[in-house]
């Protein structure tokens, strides 16, 4: 067919072939959370819980960066098959975190950048969730693959564009928004519910480290004594226990003991919050990390840091004013790889 009807259907058979070809064209994988069976079976082979400064390679490349930004990192547990680390921003006004699995021979597997309330608030002079990423994984990864800085960036830049754009129109955002891509060496899901993360190609660990035994009990054994300190428990199945305004809570894996968070009043010591001491913690570690507890109690200072083996963060407010009390959070342990509280 010759003439403007035969361009015409010619133009119209090429435009609906390249409809059919990006319509079969595949969508990035989107990148999860780890599901609730990840860390089966109980027991991998190797798994060593004491906290170590970040070691020198791979993972040292990808901290870096973070650290230079105000965090602390740590390798925080390893087995046979990898290693887990661990980072937070050192201001407590600002606790963004970053989580990597690296394996046994020194590759990125997985890294997750979750996002946390911005300081002071929402506030739509400062940055937004994605920008705020932006500043931490484009360095960090950009660090170990320059040649995906670019593509994190444009994926990051498209996300923080697309979830604007879904606010200007009114529609809900929450929970389930989310962009995904990839480049040569990941896949990447940005997500307005679990923040960032990445699943490098070619790379798997199959038993990702779960131990805390070096410095933590179980809480069968400990809850006993917290009841005799005055705490209202029900485990199980309850994780928390609570006396007057005050909680203690745990993350556990099993039975076994992985994070402790609780409050100190301001006007109390340790001694007195537990009278039968810190029996959640592992006998070894019990007399270290009271004391560093303490030592920050009394100073009114933030401490984010390896105690014993141990992570430890202390977020002490500042001196309160006459008559008043202000209480100083404790954190004991490190949390599993892309599990909460992070």
């Amino acid at each position: 067919m010759r003439g403007p009807a035969g361009l015409l259907v010619s133009f119209l058979i090429m435009m609906l072939s390249v409809i059919m070809s990006a319509a079969c064209t595949p969508e990035p994988q989107r990148v999860r959370l780890p599901p609730p069976d990840r860390y089966q079976p109980l027991d991998p082979a190797g798994e060593d819980s004491v906290a170590r400064p970040v070691p020198p390679g791979a993972a040292e490349t990808i901290t870096a960066p973070l650290v230079a930004a105000g965090a602390f990192c740590a390798q925080v547990r390893s087995n046979a098959d990898g290693r887990a680390l661990w980072c937070r921003n050192r201001d407590a006004d600002d606790p963004w975190v970053a989580q990597f699995l690296l394996d046994d021979q020194d590759r990125l597997d997985w890294a997750w950048y979750p996002i946390l309330p911005a300081p002071q608030g929402p506030d739509l002079n400062r940055p937004s969730d994605s920008e705020r990423l932006a500043a931490l994984v484009g360095p960090s990864l950009g660090a170990l693959w320059p040649d995906s800085a670019a593509r994190i960036a444009e994926g990051l830049d498209g996300y923080g564009r697309d979830h604007r754009e879904q606010l200007e129109r009114g529609r809900s955002v929450e929970g389930a928004f989310t962009r995904s891509w990839r480049d040569d060496h990941a896949d990447y899901t940005m997500s307005s519910a679990d923040g960032l993360i990445m699943e490098a190609r070619g790379v798997t660990i199959d038993r990702w480290p779960s131990d805390a035994v070096h410095y933590a009990g179980r809480m069968s054994a400990a809850v006993g004594d917290l009841q005799d300190s005055g705490y209202e428990c029900f485990y199980p199945p309850q994780v928390y226990c609570r006396r007057e305004f005050q909680e203690f809570r745990v993350s556990l894996r099993g039975d076994r003991i992985v994070t402790v968070d609780f409050f100190i009043a301001g006007d109390e010591t340790l001694a007195e919050l537990f009278p039968r001491g810190l029996t959640f913690l592992s006998p070894a570690v019990r007399s270290a990390v009271g004391a560093r507890i303490e030592k920050a109690r009394k100073a009114r200072q933030d401490y984010l840091g390896i105690v014993a083996g141990t992570v430890l963060a202390v977020d002490a407010a500042p001196i309160p004013p006459v008559g008043g009390t202000v209480p100083i959070r404790v954190r004991v342990g490190s949390p599993l790889a892309g599990t909460y509280p992070i």
